[in-house]
């Protein structure tokens, strides 16, 4: 059984690169403590043109929507206002996935032949939505930063020169880029373990893990009726156990049931979302296991080796271009120049284009895989090639392009943080909170490990 102290370690993030005392503390005791808002190219903030007057649609591929959402899962919003609208999920364009426990406001994209001039607003239980213009594209190319606000509820007085120290600590050498925990799920950390099953081609393996894959943080009748499917096998059993809350799990139960052994039928029951969240969860894995190691081993996220693969990296901390290799000619000026915000020292999420760096950060990468038993290649995945993964190049440093800390009166402390887009708050959270218990990053109070 996983325990609190091992949640990080099953997600592949060990240690802490900031020397500074931890706060300790809990966040999301509530979701209005966790608020998140996409700013898009021109410094278009959702949260601040929400309930805006909606331009008028114009001849363009989509209509422009920001989708607010409370304690809610995006691919769960984004599928109930799809059906409203009558279009298909997967035509709904976002820039990325965002908090469940939170208030977040993010941007969707929506076929405009499928929008009518009136229809400007929608709301359900957990979202609300509101169409604000209109867009040619959106993709996470558009996406200049996320910001954050959030309250941190702490368990003893903090001291203000404490904070300033890690800020301090922050501005001069950032924080591990790690993968944060929604990535593979907190409470129950499995999407990483249903992709790697993809990937090794097992899909029985990775539909009965999905099912019955289960920890002690979970509630307890889901807990007893995913222990019954793995004691059984029974997917008709299962059926009629498994809560109504599983949505996805009884998608695939009610597949089987109708057509028994079909595993990539059952599988694709699910969003096309969902069957690549796995596959890059995987691959996110592996990214966070292979920073680990180089972490441990007493590397520096600022100061190149040669034989690793930098990019360039515009003003907003994004990176452009493809990658280049650190070599004993361009060593030094890659030193100066990731010290000016200027490059990026990158490590392949692997995908089947991936190039591994050689170097002792790509020497702990290829470690990581024959670990694993997988290389590159094993990423395109045959039986279920839609989820394939090309990879990708993603920076080894987080440096937020805004931090303000500020102490309350009641010993809580608010954050105010801007980052680049596909990076998390958590991964800098957990530098400051220093948190043995991964779940007070879920608002869990009962153990302050």
């Amino acid at each position: 059984m996983l325990g609190c102290g091992e949640i990080e370690r099953a997600i592949g993030v060990e240690g802490y690169y900031t020397s500074t005392r931890g706060i300790g503390g809990v966040i999301k005791k509530q979701p209005e403590d966790f608020l998140v808002s996409e700013i898009l190219e021109g410094g278009l903030d959702a949260q601040a043109l929400w309930l805006k007057d909606p331009l008028p649609i114009e001849p363009t591929r989509y209509t422009l929507w920001i989708l607010k959402k409370r304690d809610m899962e995006t691919v769960s919003a984004l599928a109930e206002l799809a059906q409203i609208i009558g279009t298909k999920p997967s035509k709904a364009k976002i820039c990325g996935i965002k908090d469940r426990r939170a208030i977040t406001y993010q941007y969707v994209a929506l076929p405009v032949a499928r929008v009518s001039e009136g229809s400007g607003h929608y709301a359900s239980r957990g979202w609300e939505a509101w169409r604000i213009g209109f867009i040619d594209e959106l993709n996470s190319s558009r996406l200049l930063a996320n910001r954050f606000d959030i309250t941190i509820w702490t368990t003893s007085d903090v001291d203000s020169s404490l904070l300033t120290q890690f800020k301090q600590a922050v501005q001069d050498s950032g924080v591990p880029n790690f993968f944060g925990h929604q990535r593979f799920g907190l409470l129950r950390p499995i999407t990483h373990l249903v992709g790697r099953l993809i990937v090794k081609g097992d899909l029985r393996g990775a539909v009965d893990t999905f099912l019955g894959f289960t920890t002690e943080f979970e509630p307890e009748p889901v807990r007893t009726a995913r222990k019954t499917f793995s004691e059984t096998g029974d997917y008709g059993e299962a059926l009629k156990n498994f809560p109504p809350s599983l949505t996805y799990e009884r998608r695939i139960l009610r597949h089987l049931s109708r057509v028994p052994g079909d595993y990539s039928g059952a599988l694709r029951s699910l969003p096309l979302r969902i069957r690549r969240l796995f596959v890059d969860a995987y691959s996110s894995y592996l990214f966070n296991r292979a920073l680990s190691l180089t972490l441990r081993d007493g590397l520096r996220l600022d100061e190149p080796c040669i034989g690793d693969l930098f990019v360039r990296i515009d003003r907003h901390h994004r990176p452009y271009g493809r990658p280049l290799q650190v070599t004993s000619a361009n060593l030094e000026e890659i030193g100066v120049r990731i010290k000016r915000g200027e490059v990026a020292i990158v490590l392949p999420t692997p995908g089947y284009l991936s190039w591994i760096p050689s170097g002792p950060r790509g020497s702990a990468l290829k470690n990581v895989l024959e670990e694993e038993g997988v290389s590159p290649r094993s990423f395109r995945t045959k039986l279920m090639p839609e989820a394939s993964s090309t990879g990708m190049y993603r920076p080894i440093l987080l440096r937020p392009l805004k931090l303000e800390l500020e102490k309350l009166h009641d010993s809580s402390v608010k954050l105010y943080l801007t980052l680049p887009p596909s990076s998390y708050a958590t991964s800098l959270l957990r530098e400051l909170m220093k948190r043995r218990c991964a779940l007070a990053y879920i608002g869990k109070e009962h153990c302050y490990a």
